[in-house]
């Protein structure tokens, strides 16, 4: 199978919800919110695409959809990849830890760094950032003057002092 072969199983299923477009060697497939549940369920059950190999979200604060949210999946029957990619308008989406395990790490990734929630997520909580660090490190709108980057106890009681 193919991207010519995918690019037509996957719109004879999702005619209205799915665009498909290759830019700098990559196979993008774009979806819709409402959808790309069935969509990815689609591409794991009857295109082979049985490796999540990342989860990606971007910040856009000045748009209408504040946030991309990508899909890197790898058919290893098919040696393909395919990127699938959607725009969402809230920082909330459904899980798809239903759908790979692998999404459970990488969920909870994007929610650390982005702040996307994942709805349904067995165990949404920071894997990267510590417990008591405020914000998303990699939203646009994080101050890039003033950060807090500690809070003020010394955790693993070195001995460090604090000052202002």
């Amino acid at each position: 199978m193919n991207f010519e072969d995918i690019k037509k199983k996957v719109g004879a299923e999702f005619p209205e919800d799915v665009t498909f477009s290759e830019k700098h060697g990559c196979r993008f497939l774009d979806t819709k919110p409402y959808v790309f549940k069935k969509v990815l369920s689609f591409l794991k059950d009857e295109c082979d695409f049985e490796y999540l190999v990342d989860v990606v979200a971007a910040h856009w604060p000045k748009r209408k959809e504040k946030f991309d949210v990508i899909y890197n999946v790898f058919s290893i029957t098919n040696k393909i990849r395919v990127f699938v990619r959607l725009k969402i308008e809230a920082d909330s989406l459904e899980t798809v830890t239903d759908l790979w395990k692998s999404a459970l790490f990488l969920e909870r990734e994007q929610y650390d760094l982005v702040g996307v929630r994942f709805e349904g997520h067995p165990d949404l909580r920071r894997i990267l950032m510590p417990e008591y660090f405020e914000g998303n490190p990699l939203k646009k709108d994080y101050p890039l003057k003033g950060r807090k980057w500690f809070n003020e106890t010394d955790e693993q009681q070195l001995g460090i002092s604090f000052s202002k």
